[in-house]
Order: C-alpha cells, then sequence, then structure tokens
C-alpha cells in the first residue's frame, strides 16, 4: 500500500467569538428510530489517511492532507472520532447523550454516557456507554437500548490501539464486551464480570477468582483474561493458562493488555525497576516471551501489536527516545518529536502509520514504514487511521 500525503498548512486558531452561530445548538428533535439513522454503504470511500486533531475548542478532520471537517468539540479525546469517511463527536446535554457526524446531530439518547465502544457495522451505529461514576452500562444500536446494567464498569476503553471499536471486540463471529459489577464483603470490593455476546450474557467470571481481573477480551469466540496476583501475572482462557510472567518485589507494572496477534491473544505490559536502572516492555503468550529492555528506568516504554505488526517505542520526558519496526529502528532525531495520544501511532492491514509533533516547530509528521511527510497545523493531533 503506498499513501501519499499532501503538505498543507491548515489554520487552526479559535474562532474570535465561540459563541457564535457555529456554536448554537437548536432545540433537541424527537427521537429518531434506527431506520433514520442507517449508514449506507456507498458512504465509503476509497482508502484514505484520515488525522484527527483538537484545535483550541474544535475538532478537525484531514483526509490525505485536506481539512473535510470541522466542528466544536470538547478537550476529551474519547468524544470524538473518524470512521469511514466521518467525523463523529458526542457530547452531554442536559441529561441526554448526543451524537453528531460532521458537526450535523446524527442521533440523541437519554441520560449521561461516555461511549467507550463505537462502531459501524452493517449500516448500523453500536455504542456502549458508561454512565458517571460506574453507575451502569447501557449497549444501543442508532441509539435504541439493546442491554443496560443499573451498575457496572465497563472492560476497555475508547482509546486502545489494538481493538479498534475500543471496548467492543467485533469479528465474524458476532460482537462482544464485558463489565464488572461490584460486590462489597466486609469492608472489601471484590467484582464479578460478565462478558456479553450483544445482549445475551455469553460467560460470568465469579469474583472469587485466584487473581485480580486486569483485562477481558474476546477473540474467535474465544474469551480471554489477564489476571494478577501478588506474584505472577497470567494469561488465561477458560480453566487453561496459557502464559504467566514473575512479578519481583521491586517491580512496577503498567500498561498490561490482552492484544491480537496472527490470530492469537497475548499478555502485554510495561515495567520499571525500581532498584535496578532500567525499564522494560515486554510480551507473553503460548509458548513465547520477548522483553524490549532501555538501560534507563526514566524512559517509559511502551509495546504496540497489531496486524502482524511489532511497534516498541521509547519516550523520555514526552518526547520519543527510540521506534522500532518489527525489530528495526526508524531513523528520527531522537527528542524532537512526540506523541501526544495513544492513536497517533496505528496499524492497518500491515501498514505503520503514526503522526508526530515536531517539538522545535508547529509541525507535525505523518510517518509511515517508508516514507515521512509534513502536516502543518496549529493544534494537537489525536489520532491517525487508514480506512
Amino acid at each position: 500500500m503506498v499513501l501519499a500525503v499532501a503538505v498543507f498548512t491548515a489554520g487552526c486558531e479559535k474562532r474570535l467569538f465561540p459563541g457564535g452561530p457555529r456554536y448554537r445548538r437548536e432545540p433537541a428533535p424527537p427521537f429518531r428510530e434506527a431506520r433514520d439513522t442507517a449508514i449506507p454503504p456507498e458512504e465509503i470511500s476509497a482508502i484514505k489517511l484520515y488525522v484527527t486533531a483538537l484545535c483550541g475548542d474544535e475538532a478537525v478532520l484531514f483526509a490525505d492532507g485536506v481539512e473535510i471537517a470541522r466542528v466544536a468539540a470538547g478537550p476529551d479525546p474519547e468524544r470524538h472520532r473518524a470512521r469511514q469517511g466521518h467525523l463523529w463527536t458526542d457530547a452531554i446535554q442536559g441529561k441526554e447523550t448526543v451524537v453528531f457526524r460532521d458537526g450535523k446531530e446524527w442521533l440523541r439518547f437519554p441520560g449521561e454516557e461516555l461511549l467507550r465502544g463505537f462502531l459501524i457495522r452493517e449500516g448500523k451505529l453500536h455504542t456502549l456507554g458508561q454512565r458517571p461514576g460506574n453507575d451502569g452500562i447501557c449497549y444501543r444500536i442508532d441509539g435504541k437500548e439493546i442491554f443496560s446494567a443499573p451498575s457496572g464498569r465497563i472492560v476497555g476503553n475508547a482509546l486502545s490501539r489494538e481493538w479498534d471499536a475500543g471496548a467492543f471486540c467485533a469479528d465474524s463471529s458476532g460482537i462482544y464486551f464485558s463489565y464488572g459489577i461490584p460486590f462489597v464483603h466486609s469492608g472489601n470490593t471484590t467484582w464479578e464480570y460478565r462478558i456479553m455476546k450483544g445482549p445475551d450474557t455469553l460467560l460470568v467470571i465469579p469474583d472469587d477468582v485466584s487473581g485480580t481481573v486486569v483485562d477481558i477480551r474476546i477473540l474467535g469466540g474465544k474469551v480471554y483474561r489477564a489476571e494478577r496476583t501478588a506474584s505472577l501475572m497470567k494469561l488465561v482462557c477458560g480453566d487453561d493458562i496459557l502464559a504467566t510472567r514473575k512479578i519481583n518485589l521491586w517491580e512496577n507494572m503498567s500498561d498490561v493488555a490482552l492484544v491480537p496477534l496472527d490470530g492469537k491473544m497475548y499478555l502485554r505490559g510495561v515495567s520499571t525497576y525500581k532498584s535496578h536502572n532500567y525499564s522494560e516492555a515486554w510480551l507473553i503468550g503460548s509458548g513465547l516471551t520477548e522483553k524490549y529492555q532501555e538501560p534507563n528506568r526514566d524512559l517509559a516504554p511502551f509495546l504496540f501489536l497489531k496486524d502482524g505488526v511489532k511497534v516498541f517505542v521509547a519516550m523520555l520526558s514526552g518526547r520519543l527516545f527510540r521506534l522500532w519496526l518489527n525489530n528495526r529502528i526508524l531513523p528520527l532525531d531522537s527528542g524532537q518529536y512526540s506523541f501526544h495520544h495513544p492513536l497517533c501511532l496505528n496499524v492497518f492491514d500491515t501498514t505503520f502509520v503514526a503522526i508526530l509533533s515536531d517539538s522545535t516547530s508547529t509541525e507535525h509528521i505523518v510517518l509511515t514504514d517508508t516514507l515521512s511527510t509534513p502536516l502543518r497545523f496549529n493544534g494537537v493531533p489525536t489520532s491517525i487511521r487508514i480506512e
């Protein structure tokens, strides 16, 4: 795949009059049925590279270097995304959640929800909303409630690099998600987890499992979970422990997540060592253990895997220090570039893409495994994707 991105300058300055017509919301229309929100398949265009950015109090969408949408938006990167050539945003208005496409209201529904899952399939919009304070969840199709729970916390979020639909896991076998329900025993809180296939309960993980459940994902209809005990991190499928990693007393572990690679599930994470001056990103799976070490515990490494591509990144004081792509170092000036958000680095159909910010100017860099192209705008990039 060859990608061509034009060099351009886009004005992303704040509007002088933010209370003007661009920000005025008309009275809410009545709830629209699903048939009114069907997304025609012919709207899906040829393959393009999309970049989203926050420019002041607006979200902007670029397609192959050309600005195609600019809308009012808040600062939360979970509340805007590019899908099928459009800029989708959502916001809370009163006691309702409203979804916009390119600034125009698409649908609204009662209740305040943060959309942890967002998926367009067969012309319908699937959302998975988290209510404030873990006060329940709701799965909707085109705004209509399909399943809800009065209490609970969604597993996963909208900013996952490896899972394109956020907290949803979707493949040919169905659309899945999971959530936890808290139980209090003698002042201690434990969690029971429920794995859903659409509105139906597929599996219940009781609150008396041997370890703390860190992540749950579904791949090929199988349920995988990451569990942590005092001494082990475990990758589990059903009753089978597929892989383990010992946890040392002086080890600080973070960014632990289940990730798919080549049709199999793996567990990745980052460890820093208080008594040793190094940090590492690691990966475990059935018959596999990999480590990417950096000889400085101040370096913040992370490992990203998707569509058969492995990317290792090391950050220092918020700046890019090193970037490995399938065990090959990309030639970038150390300390000159930074990532602003997790989705500024991605892989689609084995093609690596990233949007980096140049610390020496207002210029940004669109990076693939074969080329680097300037992209000029006054704002903060929030995601990059290929469709």
